[in-house]
């Protein structure tokens, strides 16, 4: 008895000291990360980072999404946000660590999932290449919901992976909450649902033989893929029914509505999606390469992240806009593909081939070798990663915080800096987008009514100034109840002070 109790006690120390080395590794990727990149210094990286932060700041203060906080996109992470912040306190740099987190739960599974399927030398390269793919780190830092989601639907398909090798149920239950969840983040990760079930079904030929139910209705119900579906559809119904999630104008007609992908004109997907690639094309060659390896050695578990690529190549094709932050979408199966390139080439090499050069098969080797020279070259001749930050500007942050004392609300189309004073802006208005003004769901009739509303003490314009001031409506109110404090030389940004007279 007492020898079993030491091998179950060692058996615990292993799993915890297991857990704890995962851990320190995802906590230097973390460490790694804020030390390469200004994820304090930098004012903002993208303009979404100000609409989840303001979002964030408001739920925090007892506003709730959808009936009070305009809100096109799902709950989860604006709640976790917020509560993150009752934490960690009201600063972008907590924020931006969050998402770090995050990036580093999406590397770690990614990596476990190559580990499991092809081998440590092609999961480490493949692992790499997605770390340095096109703006990979720089969405890894920005305040958005685009690396969140993709993180847990990658621990999701990790889970599946666990259940094909030991045909455990709680991977199956765990991978269909967390896919839930994935969804309740962001949503375009639902057209991962079908892949995974396909892959769901291939892991059921798998399974031993089992003695056969007492009722076909038992059977069905226990399987792997109806109890996936099910733990998927009642985590996502559930996750909804407690945030009231199931605003239909908001959540769906806002990114698919007519006006929206009639009117995105400026995001032409057949000229970006090849720009996309092109930033990678290295990688794309490499995954080319991973792609005919597949199919013609018939790896079964390759046909995933190939089928991930072709599917999600085409949604983006059809939709509209396309953005640059969804370009992980493609990035991650490209990285995957390309772990199947390199596992190949390994294996053209003869085992114990550095020790016995005589035994090397050289015209075998004219392809890797040729693969190889290829990859280094456009490795090298690839142009430097742009940073795209937007412009800032100190000066009307600090006119800002100048009124923050006698301020109660602040109206602007660029809320990061609402956020940094830590002012609150009008709920209805929290998500000033591109998408909501050409949908038509904000219009400025709208907008003088939120002014009239709320009577904010300061207006600060810095991301659609010509749109509003070309509004007669818009200008003639601003007019008549603002004085200008401060313009910058472009043009680019400007600040209002209520007048005396208006309070």
């Amino acid at each position: 008895m007492t020898a079993g109790y030491f091998n179950v006690t060692l058996l615990i120390m292993s799993k915890f000291n297991n857990v704890f080395f995962h851990l320190f590794i995802m906590s230097l990727y973390v460490g790694f990360v804020l030390v390469i990149r200004p994820v304090y210094q930098a004012f903002e990286f993208d303009y979404d980072e100000g609409l989840n932060l303001i979002k964030a700041f408001l739920y925090s203060q007892g506003f709730s999404l959808y009936t009070q906080i305009w809100s096109d996109q799902p709950p989860l992470f604006t709640v976790l946000l917020s509560y993150w912040f009752n934490i960690f306190g009201y600063s972008v740099f907590a924020a931006r660590l969050l998402v770090i987190l995050f990036s580093a739960l999406l590397i770690w599974s990614f990596y476990q999932i190559l580990r499991l399927s092809l081998g440590i030398i092609p999961a480490i390269v493949a692992t790499l290449l997605l770390f340095t793919s096109w703006l990979f780190v720089r969405l890894s830092i920005s305040v958005m919901i685009g690396i969140p989601s993709l993180s847990l639907a990658m621990l999701s398909i990790y889970l599946l992976t666990l259940y094909k090798r030991h045909l455990r149920k709680r991977f199956i239950i765990l991978s269909g909450a967390v896919l839930a969840v994935s969804l309740q983040t962001k949503l375009f990760t639902i057209f991962l649902i079908p892949l995974m079930l396909f892959y769901l079904l291939d892991f059921k030929r798998r399974e031993p033989e089992k003695s056969k139910l007492k009722d076909s209705l038992s059977s069905s119900v226990f399987s792997p893929l109806i109890l996936w579906l099910i733990v998927l559809a009642v985590s996502y119904l559930g996750i909804g029914f407690v945030f009231q999630a199931f605003n239909y104008e908001q959540l769906v007609q806002a990114h698919l509505g007519e006006r929206v992908q009639d009117k995105s004109t400026n995001f032409n997907n057949i000229e970006n999606l090849p720009y996309f690639l092109h930033q990678d094309y290295d990688y794309v060659f490499l995954a080319f390469i991973g792609s005919l390896a597949i199919l013609f050695k018939k790896q079964r578990e390759g046909i995933f992240p190939l089928t991930w690529l072709v599917t999600a190549s085409l949604i983006l094709l059809k939709h509209k806009p396309v953005w640059y932050h969804y370009y992980p979408l493609l990035a991650i199966p490209i990285c995957w593909l390309a772990a199947y390139g390199v596992d190949l080439v390994i294996n053209l090499f003869p085992k114990g081939w550095n020790s016995n050069l005589k035994s090397l098969n050289f015209k075998k080797l004219i392809f890797p070798i040729l693969a190889t020279a290829l990859l280094i070259v456009s490795m090298i001749a690839i142009p430097a990663k742009p940073k795209g930050k937007p412009p800032k500007s100190l000066e009307v942050m600090n006119l800002v915080l100048k009124h923050k004392d006698s301020t109660q609300w602040i109206f602007t189309d660029r809320p990061i800096y609402a956020f940094y004073a830590g002012l609150p802006v009008p709920p209805e208005i929290a998500v000033m987008s591109d998408k909501r003004f050409r949908s038509g769901n904000l219009t400025f009739d709208d907008i003088i009514a939120v002014l009239k509303k709320y009577r904010p003490e300061q207006i600060v314009l810095a991301r659609w100034i010509q749109t509003f001031k070309n509004n007669n409506q818009f200008r003639t109110y601003l007019d008549e109840n603002y004085s200008k404090t401060y313009e910058d030389e472009k043009g680019t940004v400007e600040h209002y002070l209520l007048k005396e007279s208006s309070r």
